[in-house]
């Protein structure tokens, strides 16, 4: 809880759906985890947008991540992570998720039962006292039920030494489709935000460079540049030779 010390914190966000193409990695720390809670919930408000869909009956409006939820999660993975393995948590940004892990696994004595019943153990008591005084945290076991209140218990996976939770985009949940916008940002399925992910990093990049790095056949690149093309999303300029401008 120093001013100055040696926890550091990072938010990494990747153009596709695994780890091999990295865009940005960012640290909050070497201070007070009080600061560097704040630094990561910023950011991560910063990144959590708003897609919106037209449809012929009204406008459909909602963010990549329930906002309570986020919130909820970010503290718990700082408060209840175990530091004395030296080890910080850590938060990744996919193009169809978030993953939030925190090291030290289940707690002792506790199991899933009860852990998704709300029961809770503080594993850092002064921690939790501190973030408590200063209004970070309410009552000890509201956290999980207001994340399980917009996401599923399949979304925490428990291992020995580790706590990780998963919030898919909730974009796919209004359409899969480019709809509308608001505030700047359009929605698209995860495979189309990977896509323009990747030209944003290469604008030359080829059907095979991206098929590789996303993991899919070029007929199914092809398929998505195309449904990008005609949405006006994006434009080939100077055919075979040229590159890809974004238009958004």
């Amino acid at each position: 809880m120093a001013d100055s010390n040696g926890a550091s914190i990072k938010v990494a966000k990747y153009a596709g759906l695994n780890r091999i193409n990295l865009i940005e990695n960012n640290e909050y720390g070497y201070c007070s985890l009080i600061k560097a809670s704040k630094q990561v919930l910023e950011k991560l408000a910063l990144e959590n947008k708003t897609a919106a869909l037209i449809t012929s009956k009204e406008r459909v409006e909602q963010k990549l991540w329930d906002p309570i939820a986020l919130r909820e999660a970010v503290i718990n993975a700082i408060v209840h992570n175990d530091y004395t393995q030296e080890l910080t948590p850590s938060f990744e940004i996919f193009a169809d998720r978030l993953e939030i892990t925190s090291a030290g696994g289940q707690l002792a004595g506790i199991n899933k039962k009860d852990f998704f019943k709300g029961y809770s153990t503080p594993v850092n008591r002064e921690i939790m006292r501190i973030y408590k005084d200063l209004d970070m945290v309410e009552q000890l076991g509201s956290g999980l039920p207001r994340i399980l209140a917009s996401y599923p218990q399949r979304s925490f996976d428990f291992s020995k030494q580790f706590l990780r939770v998963t919030f898919q985009s909730h974009i796919e949940n209004v359409g899969g489709s480019i709809g509308g916008s608001i505030g700047g940002s359009i929605a698209l399925t995860p495979r189309q935000q990977a896509i323009i992910n990747i030209i944003k990093q290469d604008k030359k990049t080829s059907y095979r460079a991206m098929a590789q790095q996303l993991g899919i056949n070029e007929s199914a690149i092809k398929k998505h540049l195309n449904t990008l093309k005609q949405q006006n999303i994006i434009e080939r300029i100077g055919g075979t030779r040229g590159y890809w401008d974004i238009k958004l």
